[in-house]
């Protein structure tokens, strides 16, 4: 029976899952995997997954009950993923699901990509060192080439969707949108104080989340916590995000930009947190400030609006579509906007405040890992019955 309530189906697929990275793979990648994989594996109309990745990461997308691949060793990038290919030709699955928007070539069998990954595809490059650059368009590149020789194309977001229609010309009816889920959170889940908060009391303090990078804008929270010091001089901004290796002269740019606005001392770096960290700091921050330029999806912040925390966003696509009206807005790149936004939550009495948590938690159960489980294999299982291409199937 399926986990999805039985629903009926005309056959059940032999997926082959290649998480096709250079080696390594991102905190919110890996929580997608384990959110998701187990939901495929237990659904009836999944007969078998094989799991394919890099030597580098195998350890990490073990799922149990599934049977998983060493695909390639990390250098296999130089050789085209050579052993990848033809370990997956061997099994000849039904559909080859590429979730890193990355094309390989596996001789004419049925093959999705998804995109979920918009700082390398809109090139927003101000403050990122040429190695960066170099990066991002390497990626762009991949994912252009993926999207268009794929099956099909899994966009995260109407705005990701929306972006390979108009600027990249793939058709309407090759993208389908299908949204990630979110974690449900009650009362009685796990918290830690951050280590780098146990001296500071009970703070006041705003929360940013998430890798430190140019595209995160978070000069736009130092600016804010400038224009707010002096009418809430308790008030502290924590931001929580590793510092990754080629943009360390970003993260020293930011320190810099506190330091001249007068806040240094009120700034807290806190690296990367724990998810019982992250969740206390959800639970206790007085707002989450999203400062992203652009995202796919903004799934921090959906963990956030989850977890209780009033949230303010940019403006910029797609966040309007995830929070509605479950957030208030600034223009990106606008820190007195962004104080005027955070001194009007600062100020919200209990019940307004209440008033504001609920219409979050109410949007995020919007977002069920569920539904995007069965909307992936909806999606997987309509490329896997269209026939194949120069491929003769073993009998």
């Amino acid at each position: 029976m399926s986990v999805y309530g039985g629903r009926s189906r005309c056959m059940t697929i032999h997926l082959a899952w290649v998480n096709l990275t250079n080696g390594g793979m991102s905190g919110g990648y890996h929580k997608y995997l384990q959110r998701i994989v187990p939901r495929l594996a237990n659904d009836a109309r999944v007969k078998r997954i094989d799991m394919f990745s890099p030597a580098g990461i195998a350890r990490m997308t073990v799922v149990d009950g599934l049977a998983s691949h060493t695909g390639w060793p990390d250098a296999a990038k130089w050789r085209g993923f050579g052993e990848a290919k033809q370990a997956i030709a061997r099994l000849s699955p039904d559909v080859v699901f590429i979730p890193t928007a990355r094309w390989l070539d596996t001789e004419g069998l049925p093959t999705v990509v998804m995109v979920r990954n918009m700082e390398p595809l809109v090139r927003q490059e101000a403050g990122n060192p040429l190695p960066e650059r170099g990066v991002n368009l390497a990626r762009m590149v991949a994912a252009k080439r993926a999207c268009a020789r794929a099956n099909r194309v899994i966009a995260v977001s109407d705005f990701v969707k929306s972006f390979l229609e108009k600027e990249w010309s793939i058709p309407g009816s090759k993208v389908a949108r299908v949204y990630h889920g979110v974690d449900e959170r009650d009362a009685a889940s796990q918290l830690t104080k951050p280590k780098v908060l146990e001296h500071a009391g009970p703070p006041d303090f705003l929360f940013v989340a998430g890798s430190i990078r140019p595209m995160r804008g978070i000069e736009d929270a130092i600016g804010a916590l400038q224009a707010l010091k002096d009418d809430f001089p308790a008030l502290l901004l924590v931001i929580a995000g590793a510092i990754e290796g080629r943009v360390n002269a970003w993260a020293a740019h930011l320190r810099r930009v506190a330091e001249a606005a007068g806040v240094s001392g009120r700034v807290i770096w806190g690296g990367k947190f724990s998810p019982t960290e992250m969740a206390w700091c959800f639970r206790h921050c007085r707002a989450f400030a999203m400062t992203s330029r652009v995202e796919a999806c903004p799934n921090i912040a959906l963990e956030a609006m989850s977890a209780g925390a009033p949230i303010i966003s940019s403006a910029n696509a797609p966040m309007p579509e995830f929070f509605r009206q479950a957030a208030c807005y600034y223009a990106a790149g606008d820190a007195a906007q962004l104080a005027d936004r955070a001194r009007e939550m600062l100020v919200l009495s209990r019940q307004e405040l209440a008033a504001r948590v609920d219409a979050g938690l109410a949007r995020a159960r919007d977002f069920r890992w569920d539904d995007c489980a069965n909307r992936t294999l909806i999606e997987l299982s309509h490329v896997a019955q269209e026939p194949r291409i120069g491929l003769s199937r073993p009998a």
